[in-house]
């Protein structure tokens, strides 16, 4: 080969090894773009709303694998809505347009709701004293819990439910002993100082032997994963949710009517 054939060989060379690099380095860079927009494309909590398994409460040898749903106040809208005092959640979901629903607070045996409800700013029902326990309180930005006993509800308040017991309280368990009683539960778990609340459904035992966990366990399971202010809801027979998930709604049925449940809204 002569010298001027070597030479341009080395220069189609050195063209072709350029031309790779470059590939290489947009192949690098979109890849990175890519990894990047499918973050910021990531979902908040509810675009997908199933559920997450949280770590398992374990009480008496039993084992319980507690359902949470995570939800950013700015992005979200705390309400309640009518259930129809009947066990069919799925139905109040669908017609509210929420992302996800809970059973509520407590009610009478006429199906009248018991306690503190407040929803869009608006009374449903009034602050009973002798209920004690705690009320859960937003004003749209942050949620709160209170004490019932001397509670005033703040102005500018959006939301507020009041059931018992308190089950964390600045972080720390609140329920001192174990009553013994084991049922199905429904909570709400306040972290970020309000920023963020969680509904947490916790059904029977992975073995099928028990109702579910006892309050003090509830409790102690709350604070350890972090909660820094948690209200116990109505449990037992009225436990449910319902949730939408790849088009579809999922269901928790009650087994029993519920009159309220606490939706989620995204704004």
């Amino acid at each position: 080969m002569t010298l001027r054939g070597r030479a341009s060989l080395g220069w189609w060379r050195r063209r072709a090894l350029g031309a790779a690099f470059v590939v290489v380095a947009l192949g690098a860079t979109f890849a990175i773009l890519g990894a990047t927009g499918a973050t910021a494309r990531s979902p908040s909590p509810g675009a997908d709303a199933s559920p997450r398994a949280g770590e398992p409460l374990v009480e008496d040898g039993h084992r319980y694998v507690p359902s949470r749903w995570t939800f950013a106040l700015e992005r979200f809208d705390l309400r309640l809505e009518d259930a129809g005092w009947k066990p069919a959640i799925g139905d109040a979901l669908v017609a509210s347009s929420a992302e996800v629903v809970v059973n509520g607070g407590f009610f009478d045996a006429a199906g009248r709701p018991v306690g503190l409800a407040v929803s869009e700013g608006t009374l449903l029902s009034a602050l009973d004293p002798t209920l004690s326990g705690g009320v859960v309180v937003s004003d749209g930005a942050r949620v709160s819990l209170h004490a019932t006993e001397g509670f005033e509800l703040p102005r500018g308040s959006t939301f507020a439910i009041q059931c018992r017991p308190r089950l964390v309280v600045d972080g720390e368990p609140n329920v001192k002993r174990d009553d013994g009683q084991r049922a199905e539960r429904t909570a709400l778990c306040i972290r970020e100082s309000g920023r963020r609340l969680d509904a947490v459904v916790v059904g029977a035992s992975d073995d099928g032997a028990s109702a579910g966990p006892s309050l003090h366990a509830l409790s102690q399971y709350l604070a350890a994963s972090g909660c820094e202010g948690a209200l116990n809801l109505d449990g037992g027979p009225s436990t449910g949710a319902a949730w939408r998930e790849g088009g579809a709604v999922k269901v928790l049925a009650p087994r029993g009517p519920v009159r309220h449940v606490v939706a989620f809204h995204r704004r």
